[in-house]
This record gives structure tokens, C-alpha cells and sequence, in this order.
């Protein structure tokens, strides 16, 4: 077994924030009005995407991102699990009113997350101009600063991961991470632990990154797992667009085990069953 215990940007108006992370306006209100509260227990979440098609446990974004530093919209269209794993793509279109040439695809779980180990494993989407992610936000809407926890694959750069965290807005500084393989052609196992005094993040199981509290403030309010693919609006970070229609993340598994849950499945059995094996 592996040898760890491992665990958006703001709209101008609530009901385009609300839409940008798959919710309705009212859907929205509710869970901005009913927070998680930070001592609340929160449960774990497994899923084998080869396995299961998107359950109702998921919001999956469908709607225009006129601002922010996407350069692309959401389509429900672009989001389909089985057989081989939850697909993320991109599809060209004709653009109308304030919507982009491209549209990606999002997917947020409903429950709020807080401390303990994440887990996916999957390939990134090929391409300069596009970004994947798995990532845990929440904010000013949700009823809550802006914290973020961030894995998140550049095109442009297939053999590096970048990684991240903002507290109170504030971000830690991203840092971009090489890697001996290409993120876009090769299933990998990605997690971080997320604890109230250090995050810690691991690829294939392997410490590649760790902030403290010493160093940075930690994030402290329950969020929410999101995965999706998008095309970046800042050239200077993802690159001109040069990626193909149809290109895709796919992500095998996802899960969140809370910490002091030593039972619970996690992404990292499947990847030592599957990928990881030993000659």
C-alpha cells in the first residue's frame, strides 16, 4: 500500500457565482443561508467513475462564463462517466450573446468537504490553452472568505503539476511541480492531505509539496470537491490555444476520506491494484 495517509473565481452576482459552480439561484441561496458549520461532521465520498455514471450525489455545471479567467463556458454535454472514466472535454461552437467559442465541462459534489485525504486518479486533458483540475473552493457566496486547495494541469506543459491553496483570498503561491511521465497520456494517482495546520500534497504517493501554518495560513472552512476543464483566459499561464475539439481529462476515481475515518475507500486502493503494480 501506498505510504501516506493522504487527504474559482468570484462572479459579480450571486446568481452568476451560483451558476458557475452548477447550482441553481435558489439551490444557491439555500446552502449559501445553511453553511456547513466548521465543527460539523461531514461524510466520506468514493467513486469509481468506471463503475458508476454521475448520481444525484453531483452538480454538473451548465451555463456561460462571461467573466473570470476562463475563456470558455460549461456544457452539461461535456460531462459523461462509463465506461472507461468520468470524461471532461471540450467541444467547439457557434458563440451567441456573451458566450465563448469553446465549452467545457465542471463537476462539484453536493456535500461539503473539510479536513482529511483526497484522492483522484486521472489524465489530464492534452492541449496548450487548457487546464484540469481537482480541486476543493469555497466563498464570499457560499458564506465564507475565498479558500481554495488546487491540483491543476496546464496543456502546455504535460510533465509538471501545479499546485496551490488560498486562504482569505490570498494565495500561498503556486508552485509548478515536474514530473517523469506526460499527465496527458498517463492515468496518475494525485492527492493531498488537508489538515487545520499543513497541507500536503503527493503524486503517485510521493510527497512532492507541503505548507504549514508556519509559513502560510491554512484554510479552516468546510468547501466543496470540484473537478473540471476549461480554457484559460491568461496566455501568459496556460498558452496561445492550440488544443484539438474534443479533447479530455478523464478521471478514473475521486474520493475524500475525513480524517480520523481509517475504513473508508479511497482512490489509492484501486491504484495500487490497478496502476501500481510491481514486477
Amino acid at each position: 500500500m501506498l505510504k501516506f495517509a493522504t487527504t474559482s473565481a468570484m462572479m459579480a452576482a450571486a446568481g452568476l457565482l451560483a451558476g458557475c459552480h452548477g447550482l441553481t439561484e435558489a439551490e444557491f441561496n439555500q446552502s449559501a443561508a445553511q453553511p456547513l458549520e466548521n465543527d460539523a461532521k461531514v461524510a466520506p465520498i468514493f467513486v469509481d467513475w468506471s463503475q458508476f455514471a454521475v448520481s444525484d450525489d453531483w452538480y454538473v455545471s451548465d451555463h456561460p462564463l462571461p467573466g473570470g479567467h476562463w475563456k470558455s463556458d460549461f456544457a452539461s454535454k461535456n460531462v459523461l462517466a462509463l465506461p472507461n472514466g468520468l470524461n471532461i472535454k471540450m467541444t467547439s461552437k457557434t458563440p451567441a450573446n456573451e458566450s465563448w467559442h469553446w465549452d467545457g465541462g465542471e463537476i462539484q459534489h453536493k456535500a461539503r468537504v473539510k479536513f482529511g485525504e483526497y484522492h483522484t486518479i486521472m489524465r489530464a486533458a492534452s492541449g496548450s490553452g487548457l487546464v484540469s483540475s481537482f480541486f476543493t473552493y469555497t466563498g464570499e457566496y457560499y458564506g465564507t472568505p475565498h479558500e481554495e486547495i488546487d491540483f491543476e494541469f496546464v496543456g502546455k506543459s504535460p510533465y509538471e503539476v501545479q499546485l496551490n491553496s488560498f486562504t482569505n483570498g490570498t494565495s500561498h503561491g503556486r508552485i509548478e511541480h515536474p514530473v517523469d511521465f506526460d499527465t496527458s497520456k498517463n492515468f496518475a494517482l494525485y492527492s493531498f492531505t488537508w489538515n487545520p495546520d499543513r497541507i500536503s500534497w503527493f503524486v503517485n504517493g510521493e510527497l512532492v509539496h507541503e505548507i504549514t501554518s508556519e509559513l502560510h495560513p491554512i484554510p479552516q472552512n468546510p468547501a466543496i470537491l470540484f473537478a473540471n476543464v476549461f480554457q484559460g483566459r491568461e496566455e501568459g499561464w496556460v498558452g496561445a490555444p492550440e488544443f484539438v475539439d474534443g479533447a479530455q481529462a478523464t478521471y478514473r476515481c475521486m474520493s475524500y476520506r475525513p480524517t480520523g475515518d481509517t475504513t473508508s475507500p479511497t482512490c489509492a486502493e484501486i491504484y495500487d491494484l490497478e496502476y501500481n503494480q510491481k514486477d
